[in-house]
């Protein structure tokens, strides 16, 4: 039986390509590299790093107008080589040939495993490892002062380490990327696994805003709520309650680094009802305490972007890219290994040996399309570290 191939599609280009061209000259690589750490790196290193950059984005250019069929194969392609040239530009490397050759990870779902079920299984070492310890030292949480002025905290995400020998599935990963997050909750009705947060430094406080969906009316109900985002999000507990708003079916939750009331935080000798809206009493300020270590690293620092809580994966909390390579690369593996599973899902059909499999098909075109833009945009701020800070960079 024939193969129906998708056509490519038109694609309006998302990511400005002239940022990773002009680091593919050595000369520039260098002096870039020299700015951001502090030394020069030798000419083999730069000639390695301009390889590979040209290397990725060629793979992400064709991939950007590829079919479906084969567009996962080549976006992990380029994902693995612009992964060489942020280890090879952060690390006191030598060469490529210094970074480990295996992926540091194998794919072992059962043999009739939907697509949101492929398994993915963590090995000590390899290309994965170097990259995610990589990246993960470029976590930071980054804000403006009530003054606007713009400040960065380094705030590393977890090393890789302890993933050990577990695994993981397409469907926890997914779970957990940034910018997936209603085409999940659509595909799974459940909540993701990752949550957009947003930090509002004010003259006498920090404050740190949630907006979930789910309304509340009375105390109780709003007590349930916060405990609820609590236990998805454990950190929240380190911040006082400050109130909350009702915004149609959603409810914005508030919290600040103040020290939490003697009489609790739902008490009514701390928070009062204000028309449908709780808030604290005006007379009740509590001293604030320094709001950093009340925080995990956040998701968006290391680009600049919007800054997102995420769920430790197996225990360890990794950075969106690490997330994003384990997706791509679960997917590669369907592409190279089981292309009759991939055509059967992209087609949209269903036999009577083999139900539909088209349930993540589009939560998963959209990751394909956001690490297009996305993972260049890492490559490009993780090398000039010096102006990553500089949202036109």
């Amino acid at each position: 039986m024939a193969i129906a191939v998708t056509p490519p599609r038109e694609m309006t280009p998302l990511y400005d390509w002239s940022k990773i061209k002009f680091l593919e000259s050595t000369d520039n690589f260098k002096s870039v590299a020299r700015q951001s750490t502090g030394r020069t790196p030798s000419t083999t290193a730069a000639r390695d790093v301009a390889a590979c950059l040209q290397q990725g984005r060629i793979f992400f250019e064709i991939a950007s107008n590829a079919p479906l069929q084969v567009k996962p194969l080549q976006i992990f392609y380029g994902m693995v080589s612009f992964a060489k040239a942020i280890i090879l530009a952060r690390q006191e490397r030598s060469s490529i040939a210094t970074i480990a050759q295996s992926h540091g990870m194998s794919e072992i779902s059962d043999q009739n495993a939907k697509i949101e079920d492929m398994t993915l299984q963590f090995h000590t070492g390899g290309l994965f490892t170097e990259f995610s310890d990589t990246v993960a030292n470029l976590g930071r949480i980054t804000f403006y002062d009530a003054r606007g002025s713009f400040h960065q905290v380094h705030k590393p995400f977890d090393m890789s380490a302890p993933l050990g020998e577990s695994r993981c599935t397409l469907r926890d990963l997914l779970a957990r990327i940034p910018g997936l997050e209603l085409a999940y909750e659509r595909t799974f009705a459940e909540l993701p696994a990752c949550w957009y947060v947003e930090l509002q430094h004010q003259p006498t406080a920090v404050q740190l805003q949630i907006r979930v969906p789910a309304p509340f009316a009375e105390r109780e109900e709003l007590e349930r709520l916060v405990g609820v985002w609590r236990t998805k999000f454990p950190f929240l507990e380190k911040w006082c309650f400050a109130g909350a708003s009702r915004a149609w079916d959603q409810s914005i939750l508030n919290f600040n680094n103040f020290e939490k009331p003697p009489t609790g935080e739902f008490s009514p000798d701390y928070l009062v009802k204000r028309n449908d809206d709780f808030g604290p009493q005006r007379q009740s300020m509590p001293n604030p305490r320094a709001f950093e270590p009340l925080l995990p690293a956040l998701a968006g620092g290391t680009t600049v972007d919007h800054q997102r809580a995420i769920q430790p994966l197996n225990g360890v909390l990794l950075s969106e890219f690490a997330l994003q390579f384990c997706a791509a690369f679960l997917l590669s593996s369907l592409v190279r290994y089981r292309p009759q599973i991939w055509q059967h899902a992209i087609s949209h059909s269903a036999l009577q040996e083999r139900a539909a499999d088209d349930r993540a098909l589009s939560l998963i075109e959209k990751f394909l399309e956001l690490t297009l833009n996305e993972f260049p945009r890492l490559t490009e701020k993780a090398i000039d570290w010096a102006n990553s800070h500089d949202q036109r960079v």
